[in-house]
């Protein structure tokens, strides 16, 4: 902004004013930019791979909760990753719209578990995970999928033990577990956070 001075005349003149030059603009501030969570960024993306693996093998049902995680996750830092998975959950969403055949087969049984537990029939779900476990006893993807029916029902004890048996299988889905939405009931109740973030006597 501009300031005015008076000028003093000399001895017998008249006072003049001067217009002053206007003060310097401020120097812009530099824009810091928000690191990037290199690790959390590195990570996502080779989730994003196995989903895409899983989504090429036709494993819908698996690579469905790995790109809603990767979304819920990324969705700051992250914006076009974000996108990507929401756009590949979405696709594996409509693929398991139509219910699978009825077979004893482990994988079939887990297409239909997921199926059946989308559509709100939580004790059908847990059943055919059961039946999918004789063959698969120690299939990690089995025990997660049984953890993600009990946290859609509300039941924080059943989804924390689910949960750490897929775990110790599996530690990765352990991350997954942190952002995915099927927890949502049970994901502040203490016995839930001792297996995502585990203490002493945790997972």
């Amino acid at each position: 902004m501009a300031t005015t001075k008076r000028k003093t005349p000399p001895e017998g003149g008249t006072p003049q004013t001067v217009e002053a030059a206007p003060a310097p603009a401020p120097a812009p501030r530099a824009v810091v930019e928000k690191p990037r969570n290199v690790a959390a960024y590195e990570a996502a993306v080779a989730e994003f791979a196995t989903a895409t693996e899983d989504v090429t093998k036709g494993r819908y049902a698996e690579a469905l909760p790995r790109f809603k995680g990767i979304a819920a996750r990324m969705s700051d830092d992250e914006p076009i990753l974000a996108d990507r998975s929401r756009t590949f959950a979405s696709i594996c969403a409509r693929r398991l719209e139509s219910p699978p055949a009825a077979t004893d087969d482990p994988d079939q049984l887990f297409h239909r578990a997921v199926y059946a537990s989308n559509s709100g029939r939580f004790d059908e779900a847990l059943s055919l995970l059961e039946k999918a476990l004789v063959t698969r006893p120690n299939d990690a993807s089995i025990f997660y999928a049984r953890a993600s029916v009990r946290g859609l029902q509300g039941n924080v004890d059943g989804a924390a033990g689910e949960l750490r048996r897929a775990v110790a299988l599996d530690p990765h889905l352990r991350y997954q577990a942190a952002s995915d939405p099927d927890f949502e009931r049970v994901r502040d109740e203490a016995a839930f956070i001792d297996v995502i973030e585990p203490t002493g006597t945790g997972a």
